[in-house]
Parts: C-alpha cells; sequence; structure tokens
C-alpha cells in the first residue's frame, strides 16, 4: 500500500510540476510576443494627465469604457480594447485566433465549474470568480496549467460526488456571453459604442464576475446518494453533448474562413497566424496551443495518457472542443460507474 501511495504521489508532483512549469514558460513567452504592443499602451493608459474624452485624439488609440472596468480594472480595459483592436483589423489571423481559443475554452466552463463545486475539493479551484479574473488579467493560458491543474491535482474533491443541476446548468450558460461578446468585437463598428463596450467587456472583470451566482451554491453540501451522483452526472453528460455542438460548428467555422483565405495553403496559414504575425495575433495563437496542450495534460493525469492520445486524434477530426467533450463523456461515464460501485446493492435485500 505504501508502494502504491509513494506513486501515486510521484504522479501527482510531476503533473503538477509539468503544468506550473509550462505555464511559467508561456507567461514568460506572451509577454516577449506582446511587449511591442502592450509597453506603449500601459503608457498611454496610465497617463493621469490624459483626460478619457481626449484619449483617443491625444493618444491615437481607441477610446475605451471605463464603466466596465469597475475602477479597479479600468488598466485592463483600456488594454485589452487595443489588444482586441488589432485583432479585428488583422483579417483573417485575428479571428482564427481568438475564434481558436474561444473554441478550446468550450469545454473548460463545465470542468472548472464542476470540479470546484465537488465534495471534498480545496484550494483555489473552489473559487471561481477569483479563477476567473486571474484568467482575465493574466491570460487563461497562464493562469490554467500554471495554477488551475496544480491546485486540481493536490485539491481534487471526491470524484463522482453529486453537483446541484443549477450548478451544471450555469457552467454551460457561463460560455454564453463570451460567444456574444465575440461575435459583437468581430462584426460591430468599430467606431461604435457598441463596440467599444464590448471589447471592455471580453477581456475586463465583467465576464469573471458572473460566477458570483454560485456563492450559495451548495453542490458540496449535496446528499451523496446514488441517486443525486446519477442526476448529476447525466446532467454533465448532457451539457458536454450541447458543448460538442457548439464547438463543432465553431471549429468548421474557422476552419471555412482559413480555406477562403489560404485554400490549402498551411505555410501561408502559418506566417499570418505565427511567422509574420503581430503582437495580438502572435500572442493568441501561444494562448490557444498551450491551453489545449495544458487540457491534454488534464486528461492524461485525470484518465491516463491513452484518453488524452484519443483527444488528440479526434480534434484532428471533430475539432479540439468537440473531441474533448467526447473524452470528457466517456470519462464521466467512467466516474459514474466507479462512484455507484461505493453504494451497497440494496436489491439484494428485496
Amino acid at each position: 500500500m505504501e508502494k502504491s501511495n509513494s506513486r501515486l504521489s510521484q504522479r501527482q508532483v510531476a503533473y503538477a510540476l509539468t503544468s506550473f512549469l509550462l505555464g511559467v514558460w508561456t507567461w514568460k513567452k506572451v509577454n516577449a510576443v506582446s511587449g511591442p504592443l502592450f509597453e506603449p499602451v500601459i503608457a498611454a493608459c496610465t497617463n493621469p494627465d490624459i483626460p478619457l474624452e481626449d484619449f483617443a485624439s491625444t493618444t491615437g488609440y481607441h477610446v475605451y469604457d471605463p464603466r466596465v472596468g469597475l475602477k479597479v480594472f479600468d488598466l485592463l480595459v483600456c488594454i485589452i480594447t487595443q489588444f482586441l483592436l488589432e485583432l479585428r483589423e488583422t483579417y483573417p489571423a485575428g479571428i482564427l485566433t481568438w475564434g481558436a481559443i474561444v473554441v478550446v475554452t468550450m469545454p473548460l466552463s463545465i470542468l472548472t465549474t464542476a470540479e470546484g463545486g465537488r465534495a471534498g475539493a480545496r484550494g483555489p479551484i473552489r473559487y471561481s470568480v477569483i479563477m476567473g479574473l486571474l484568467f482575465q488579467l493574466f491570460g487563461i493560458s497562464v493562469i490554467f496549467p500554471m495554477i488551475w491543474l496544480p491546485s486540481f491535482v493536490f485539491g481534487e474533491g471526491k470524484r463522482g460526488s453529486p453537483l446541484t443541476l443549477f450548478r451544471v446548468v450555469m457552467a454551460a450558460l457561463f460560455t454564453l456571453p463570451s460567444l456574444i461578446l465575440t461575435v459583437t468585437v468581430f462584426v460591430a463598428p468599430t467606431e461604435s459604442q457598441l463596440w467599444t463596450t464590448a471589447a471592455g467587456m471580453l477581456g475586463g472583470p465583467i465576464l469573471a464576475m458572473f460566477g458570483l451566482v454560485l456563492f450559495r451554491d451548495g453542490s458540496s453540501e449535496l446528499a451523496p446518494t446514488e441517486e443525486n451522483a446519477k442526476t448529476s452526472s447525466a446532467v454533465i453528460r448532457n451539457t458536454n453533448k450541447m458543448m460538442m455542438v457548439l464547438g463543432f460548428v465553431g471549429w468548421y467555422t474557422l476552419v471555412a474562413i482559413a480555406y477562403r483565405s489560404y485554400g490549402t495553403s498551411i505555410g501561408n496559414l502559418w506566417n499570418d497566424i505565427w511567422v509574420n504575425a503581430g503582437p495580438s495575433v502572435a500572442f493568441m495563437t501561444i494562448d490557444a496551443g498551450v491551453l489545449y496542450l495544458a487540457i491534454l495534460m488534464f486528461i492524461a493525469y485525470r484518465h491516463g495518457e491513452s484518453k488524452a492520445a484519443k483527444a488528440l486524434f479526434l480534434t484532428t477530426i471533430l475539432g479540439p472542443a468537440t473531441a474533448i467533450c467526447f473524452v470528457f463523456i466517456e470519462m464521466e461515464n467512467e466516474i459514474e460507474l466507479k462512484f455507484a460501485a461505493s453504494f451497497p446493492d440494496d436489491k439484494k435485500k428485496d
């Protein structure tokens, strides 16, 4: 038994440390590629001598909406507005890279919201608002591997423990605001107030605040009965199925955009999203790639390397979100069976 616990501990340390180092590398890399954009923008956004009404004419940057910064995060809103403007004006690389991260994050809303509510969960994974703010401030591709995944490795709750219907439904609904805002940012006229507000909300603190609705959620205190476990597991599977459809449509929309612009030339696509990419586009290319890799690491840790390999293979056919959700559904089935097996078979008593 001691030998088994020792192996488990070594595996935990290996995955947590590797994930943490991936987050550190990503932080250094994205700062290196985004420096040419962020440094002058930060200087302009923090200049106390420039009133908001003169910001655009004085700095040459796009005006931002401080109302969605909640005072504390005005700098973040100012920066993300310029960031999204560059993505919007760099077609098709901007929409392709931002769209890719939106698609890759679809399964994460369900994952992070569900695991934070499991009975026995501890540490940062329990606090969705704090994690959401960190995702927005430093980038999800930095915080997910650096903080969330290591925290999950050492603070995971009881696998298969039931969740409230409210929590699972909200996990799915949390994806809708970012989808709506993304469409707005890439469709609405950039000189409109609608665009300015949507850009500030998309990259600012507002999205993270949606997690406040979970403050009174009682999933961790829900009675661990077989019926409750099966009910919540079924809802999680159905929610992932819905996300599979959204992810499939989203991914192949991006594929269609890429095909119209580049045909079958992967080289030209790569030049635009990395080799000759501007700071915002290069940032998002790293963001999407690292986050996808980090999710594969989660799958490998949780259910073995073969499951991660399966998700990787299915991605080539279904796209990243649909492939990951497909594997998540399989994982949920296996977890439900193991959790249900822990209950006595009352039928034998009849």
